[in-house]
């Protein structure tokens, strides 16, 4: 009997919730999707604001130009550009067609003859690229000049820091506690919020629909949002496409979230009875006590982590968010501690890749090492030493700085390890560890050519500063040596010990300005593969007899 008086109770009820649900459903949708675009749009507004600050400063230097009738300059441009907030540099790049010399220097004296800039367009924008001299990302603005006839006269390169563009928006709150990424036209990421899209490039390339769905309208429409095929969805988005370039803002959340208050009530009208309402609220207040001690327990670890002090990982009980949130946090932490790992044991002077290349190895990671052959390289400057005593300090240390950029970079295409700086000398070695003696010492050989042929473009650079050109010479040499991590656990790097480095050391001693220097143990290895413009003999410091000696002329199917 008291089933049957419940029971239409019960239904009633029971039916005008759920229809009360659906309702409020779909109005807080709706609600999120329009607060959605409006975010994303004031974002976009942002981020726009700044990448066409050249543009504008552009625009204002045609304005004046034209007010006080005088010849606007590239040269003028790129200066004024590179003093805005945010420029990393700035450059010219004349048109196919270079104005003659002597008309050049006529109209740079009369005003005559020069090219007219009077508008810009924007020519193209690259994705964020890891610029190494400065640490962070950085975009490249291409802007096309064009005279009063719309005749293209160059383009100017403006390189923008990455992270200044997007200031205002990481200052966003819902940008740092949303799932929040930007791409560019072919869906790929440029910047990401959420440590679950560590890794991923593309969107879609994780097969997921939504985000399929989200790359095919950004095609057609500029903003909007889309909604998984679940009822109640299980995740919506909202993207805006940016009117000048062609980045897209989109932002994610879980439907689940954005439900929440409706969930909520849909539940509180299931409550039957105050014993059903009663075990609600134990299961509840159990569950957050667990929740609370989770918290505390991540809360007492990061202090931890914050002091350089790594625990233990903390133990997965659950798998709801707070599950989530400590399997993130011992990943966090297992990250930090390889970065660290990463950072001690190879320094600044390993390509970071290579470095994690390294580490999969197991005896790259252990204090010590394995005695094994390497390919050893040696450079160093011909008279720094006497050019040092006639600059100043800082000069010296400055032309030493080019130097080393220049150099580094190229040591790092080849994967080559620096062991350590002596002075202006580079100590590298190349360590075959799935690779053979001989392909590492052509490695090692090409790396040296190139770094020969760059001494051209660094003394160009030293010329156009009214410094004196400088010669390089280079010693290679193969031979049995200790690689491995050297030091103690507080402090360690990766390089190797033996006397094959002394020899390496030795031979570069004899080289020539601009020669490249080799041993017979690599000569052997590569003698089908180089061509040698002089074999010599010398007696090198702790050998007892000579040893010869081969200046390499070129590696064959190459010039220089």
């Amino acid at each position: 009997m008291f089933v049957l008086l419940i029971l239409p109770v019960f239904c009633i009820i029971f039916a005008g919730g759920t229809l009360s649900f659906l309702y409020t459903r779909d109005a807080i949708l709706e609600q999120w999707n329009e607060s959605a675009v409006l975010k994303l749009q004031r974002a976009a507004h942002y981020l726009e604001m700044r990448i066409l600050k050249p543009v504008e400063m552009m625009e204002m230097l045609f304005r004046l130009s034209e007010e006080k009738g005088t010849v606007l300059l590239p040269e003028s441009i790129v200066s004024h550009l590179k003093a805005l907030e945010g420029v990393v540099d700035a450059g010219y790049s004349a048109s196919n067609q270079p104005m003659p010399a002597e008309r050049h220097h006529r109209g740079m004296m009369s005003g005559q003859g020069m090219m007219h800039i009077r508008y810009s367009r924007i020519a193209g924008v690259s994705n964020p690229v890891f610029d190494s001299n400065i640490g962070e990302k950085t975009v490249t603005l291409n802007l096309a000049l064009q005279d009063q006839r719309g005749n293209d006269n160059g383009v100017i390169q403006v390189k923008m820091s990455f992270n200044y563009l997007l200031r205002d928006i990481i200052n966003l709150g819902w940008w740092q506690s949303d799932m929040a990424c930007i791409v560019d036209e072919d869906g790929d990421y440029m910047a990401h919020t959420n440590m679950t899209m560590q890794g991923r490039q593309t969107l879609g390339g994780n097969e997921d629909p939504l985000e399929k769905a989200i790359f095919e309208r950004i095609q057609t429409s500029s903003y909007g949002t889309v909604r998984s095929d679940e009822h109640p969805p299980e995740m919506v988005a909202g993207y805006y496409h940016l009117d000048h370039i062609p980045w897209t803002i989109i932002i994610f959340a879980k439907g689940r979230v954005i439900l929440e208050p409706i969930i909520k009530y849909r539940n509180a009208f299931g409550i039957g009875s105050a014993a059903l309402i009663f075990i609600i609220l134990f299961l509840i207040r159990h569950h957050l006590g667990n929740i609370v001690k989770q918290i505390t327990m991540l809360s007492n670890n990061s202090k931890m982590v914050a002091s350089g002090i790594y625990s233990v990982p903390v133990d997965e009980n659950s798998e709801d968010e707070i599950g989530q949130l400590v399997r993130n946090y011992n990943e966090m932490v297992k990250g930090l501690k390889e970065r660290d790992f990463i950072r001690d044991s190879f320094g600044r002077y390993v390509d970071p890749d290579f470095a994690k290349y390294l580490l999969k190895h197991p005896d790259a990671g252990r204090l010590g090492g394995e005695r094994r052959e390497v390919v050893l390289m040696m450079s160093d400057i011909r008279g720094f030493t006497a050019l040092s005593e006639t600059l100043s300090p800082e000069i010296t240390i400055k032309v030493l700085n080019h130097y080393f950029s220049h150099m580094i970079r190229i040591i790092q295409d080849f994967n080559g390890i620096i062991v350590d700086f002596f002075g202006d000398a580079i100590l590298v070695f190349f360590d075959p560890l799935s690779g053979s003696a001989r392909d590492i010492s052509l490695c090692c050989i090409q790396c040296a050519s190139r770094m020969q042929a760059e001494m051209e473009v660094f003394n160009r650079k030293m010329a156009d500063e009214g410094l004196p050109g400088l010669e390089m010479g280079i010693g290679i040499n193969a031979g049995q040596v200790v690689v491995g991590n050297i030091g103690s656990e507080a402090r360690a790097k990766y390089g190797v010990v033996g006397s094959a480095v002394n020899i390496t050391s030795r031979i570069q001693a004899t080289a020539k300005g601009r020669d490249i220097v080799v041993s017979e143990s690599v000569y052997e290895y590569v003698k089908d593969q180089i061509r040698i413009k002089e074999v010599f003999s010398a007696d090198l410091k702790g050998l007892e007899n000579p040893v010869t000696l081969r200046v390499i002329e070129n590696v064959i199917g190459t010039t220089g």
